[in-house]
């Protein structure tokens, strides 16, 4: 459970997760939005990860060069980037790992810059 289940989803969808200081860092590629089609670096705070899949993250750390048009965010633990405030109400029937970069991808999608 926690971080080493979420490195091995992430790893079997094919994100290239890798840790770096307290973020474990993957890509995503969204197939909508102004990033639509380009591989965007996204973490996730070990911190948050304790009970994954059973609850999921609730901060989205993004480069600050990625930029929406509607956010609540703060400073990341990463240099140059910023996290950002978003929910997932729920799992439904698809496995953790797919709903959450579905998730993610879905987060990128409203991404305008």
């Amino acid at each position: 459970m926690g971080v080493e289940t979420f490195v091995e989803d992430m790893a079997a969808l094919g994100l290239e997760p890798t840790l770096e200081g307290e973020l474990v860092v993957y890509r995503v590629t969204p197939v909508d939005g102004a990033m639509a089609g380009e591989p965007v670096a996204t973490g996730i705070g070990i911190g948050e990860l304790k009970a994954w899949p059973q609850i999921p993250p609730h901060w989205l750390h993004f480069p600050d060069t990625l930029q929406f048009g509607h956010t609540n965010s703060r400073a990341s633990s990463k240099q140059g980037w910023s996290r950002h405030s978003r929910q997932i109400t729920g799992w439904g029937d698809a496995p953790a790992g797919v709903a959450w970069a579905s998730h993610v991808r879905a987060v990128l999608s409203e991404a305008v810059s």
